[in-house]
């Protein structure tokens, strides 16, 4: 085990720290833990939720309730996306799940056609 200028076993490491009276968790940093998944699957569900009930009304409701559904899904997208990149640190995932919830946004509320956000997905692989 190497930590700083010191190279031997564990245990001398740790006799080291102990015989000059340190305390070895002074030195050591513990690792951040990772976002806990129910702050991926809550914002998966909101943005499910408002994914299904834009395509079920999109005819059928006032502006006013399409916007506050079109919202509700663009935060929860959101929050799925930062709560993505906390988690994994990941900059390739995070792009997919930004780009994958605003076109399933825009398809579910009747912006883009399914045939439309295809060619965007070529466009962007190009």
């Amino acid at each position: 085990m190497k930590l700083g200028p010191f190279d031997g076993t564990v245990e001398e490491v740790k006799d080291l720290f102990e015989n000059n009276g340190l305390n070895l968790e002074d030195y050591l940093e513990k690792p951040p833990s990772r976002l806990a998944i129910k702050f991926l699957i809550v914002p998966a569900v909101v943005l499910g939720v408002a994914l299904l009930l834009l395509d079920i009304f999109t005819t059928k409701c006032s502006q006013g309730t399409l916007t506050l559904l079109y919202l509700l899904g663009f935060s929860g997208g959101t929050w799925l996306t930062v709560s993505t990149q906390l988690r994994f640190k990941n900059a390739l995932a995070t792009f997919a799940v930004a780009i994958g919830f605003l076109l399933m946004l825009l398809v579910a509320s009747g912006i883009f056609s399914p045939k439309d956000a295809v060619e965007f997905i070529r466009e962007i692989k190009k």
